[in-house]
């Protein structure tokens, strides 16, 4: 993956979703993740323009959402509203500026 924000967070994990808002999403430990459990969703990384990042959802019986940062808007629609995220399914996010505002590809 190109564009890595921070070294320190690495390029991929596994990870659990959580929390049923925005606010209590489960935040990205990675810039590719693999969630495999829990429930809920995860927020995506701060990112500048042309950054990108994936969700990958492995859990075999459960949708997720996929929350913007605060303020943000998925593929221009209404702010800070998730995109459902079917299981066995992955998108691709890439930042269109750095005010949380992306496109998701899946």
């Amino acid at each position: 993956m190109s564009n890595l924000r921070n070294p320190t967070k690495g390029p991929y994990a596994t990870m659990a979703a959580a929390g049923t808002t925005q606010a209590t999403a489960a935040a990205m430990l990675a810039d590719v993740v693999m969630v495999t459990s829990g429930t809920g969703g995860v927020i995506l990384p701060v990112m500048n323009v042309n950054e990108e990042c994936v969700v990958c959802n492995r859990i075999a019986t459960e949708n997720i959402n996929v929350y913007p940062q605060v303020g943000g808007k998925l593929n221009n629609a209404t702010t800070n509203d998730p995109l459902v995220l079917p299981n066995n399914l992955a998108a691709h996010f890439r930042a269109i500026d750095g005010g949380g505002n992306v496109i998701a590809f899946f």
